[in-house]
């Protein structure tokens, strides 16, 4: 029995899990956080749209001293959202970045 469990936790896992819950998409919320400077907005966007990704919603928040960034994305693999945020918690500026991945109901 242990190495039933074995071989089938060995499987490759799926990239893309939306097939398994009909009538739902996958997406994903990227957060940054960073100084008062504007510069970080338009690197991220940068960054974004050198990856040609389609951004469904963006808002950027003042906080103190701090502008907090919701970067929020679907139609990429969760592995792809890694390492976009991998890719902006690199820009200049970010003091923090954390990602979340969503299953939405599809309209």
């Amino acid at each position: 029995m242990r190495q039933d469990i074995a071989a089938s936790s060995s499987s490759t896992p799926c990239e893309d899990l939306s097939h398994c819950l009909p009538g739902f998409t996958l997406t994903h919320t990227v957060h940054l956080v960073s100084g008062l400077n504007l510069g970080v907005v338009s690197t991220a966007a940068d960054v974004l749209e050198g990856e040609q990704i389609v951004v469904d919603r963006w808002a950027v928040t003042r906080f103190g001293d701090v502008l907090e960034q919701r970067i929020v994305f679907g139609e990429v693999s969760e592995r792809e959202a890694v390492r976009l945020r991998e890719q902006l918690a690199a820009v200049d500026g970010v003091l923090r970045a954390k990602i979340e991945h969503h299953f939405v109901r599809a309209r």
